[in-house]
C-alpha cells in the first residue's frame, strides 16, 4: 500500500500560490476509496493528515507539513433526476461547463473560479453577491467517527465565506445542486462576462483575494488607500493591478506572504479602524490553521 504515496512531495506544486515546502508523506485521491484507504493507513502508523483540493486558497508553511497531505482528486459530475452531482474534487469550471451545456442556471458566478466543489463549499466561495452555498441542496461527508452523512444546506452552516466545515473534522466527499432550467444562449453569455470581468485580476501565482471584504467595504479599495499597491517583500508583492490579492514573483516564501499580510492589517486598522481577516488558509507545519 505505502508504494502509492510519494514521500517529500513539495507543496508548492500542488497550490496556485506555488507556495509551500515539503509533506512526509502524499496521497493523490483519485476515487473515494483512496481517500478511504489513505486515511485507515495514517491512522494506523498514527500519522496527521490533512486533505485539500485545487489548492487555490491555500498558504502552505515554507516547512511544508509533518504527516499526509491528502489532494482530493475524484473529479465525477453526473446529472440525475435534474439534480447536479459534483465529486470535492471537481473543477468549479468543469462544474459550470457541464451545466450550461445542460441549460441549467445559477451557477454561472463561478466561472473564472479556480478551485474545486470541496475546497469551494468550505469557504463558501461567491462572486458578485452570490455564493455557491445558495445554491448547494446538499453535501455528503465523511465524519471524524468513518461515518458517511449528508447534510442538508441549512445543517452546511452556510454565511459570508464561511461554513461549518471550517470548524468541524469533516471531510466533504460530494455536493448536490438543485438547478433551474434555463436558455442555454443566455447562460453562456452570462458565462463569457463574468470571464472578461475576471479578466482585468492578476494573472500571477497566486491564492485569488487574501482578506474577506469588511462590509461594506472593499478590502482591495482600503488596501490601495493605505498606498500599499506594489509593495514588495522578498518575492511576494501586493498587486498592481488588484490590492486583495498577493502575488508570487518567482520564489516568494510563506514568510514573505505573511510579513504583507500583517503590514496590510496593521496599515488598515491605524487608517479606518476595520481589522482585515484572511480569507485564505494558513497552515503551519503541522497542519494547524493559523489566525492572523
Amino acid at each position: 500500500m505505502t508504494k502509492s504515496y510519494q514521500k517529500n512531495k513539495l507543496l508548492s506544486a500542488c497550490t496556485s500560490f506555488q507556495i509551500g515546502g515539503p509533506a512526509d508523506w502524499f496521497c493523490q485521491a483519485k476515487k473515494e476509496k483512496d481517500l478511504i484507504e489513505a486515511i485507515a493507513f495514517c491512522r494506523n502508523k498514527k500519522i496527521p493528515f490533512l486533505i485539500f483540493g485545487g489548492g487555490s486558497n491555500i498558504l502552505f508553511s515554507d516547512q511544508g507539513f509533518r504527516g499526509m497531505a491528502i489532494r482530493m482528486e475524484n473529479k465525477e459530475l453526473r446529472i440525475k433526476d435534474g439534480k447536479v452531482i459534483a465529486a470535492a474534487g471537481a473543477s468549479l469550471n468543469e462544474l459550470v461547463k457541464l451545466t450550461a451545456e445542460n441549460s441549467l442556471t445559477g451557477l454561472e458566478f463561478l466561472a473564472g473560479i479556480y478551485g474545486t466543489v470541496g475546497g469551494a463549499i468550505v469557504g463558501n466561495a461567491g462572486a458578485w453577491q452570490q455564493n455557491i452555498g445558495d445554491k448547494v441542496k446538499r453535501v455528503r461527508i465523511l465524519n471524524k467517527n468513518n461515518q458517511f452523512k449528508w447534510l442538508n444546506q441549512e445543517e452546511c452552516q452556510f454565511a459570508y465565506r464561511q461554513s461549518r466545515f471550517k470548524k468541524t473534522k469533516e471531510i466533504i466527499l460530494e455536493a448536490e445542486f438543485e438547478l433551474k432550467k434555463g436558455n442555454k444562449k443566455e447562460i453562456k453569455e452570462e458565462i463569457k462576462e463574468n470571464l472578461a470581468k475576471r479578466g482585468g485580476q492578476p494573472q500571477e501565482p497566486s491564492a485569488g483575494s487574501i482578506f474577506i471584504n469588511p462590509k461594506p467595504n472593499s478590502a482591495g479599495d482600503l488596501i490601495e488607500r493605505c498606498d500599499l499597491k506594489s509593495k514588495r517583500i522578498g518575492d511576494a508583492q501586493i498587486s498592481e493591478k488588484h490590492a486583495n490579492f498577493i502575488i508570487n514573483l518567482g520564489g516568494a516564501k510563506a514568510a514573505d506572504v505573511l510579513e504583507l499580510i500583517a503590514l496590510a492589517q496593521k496599515k488598515v486598522e491605524e487608517k479606518f479602524k476595520i481589522t482585515l481577516q484572511p480569507e485564505i488558509i494558513i497552515l503551519d507545519e503541522n497542519g494547524k490553521q493559523i489566525s492572523y
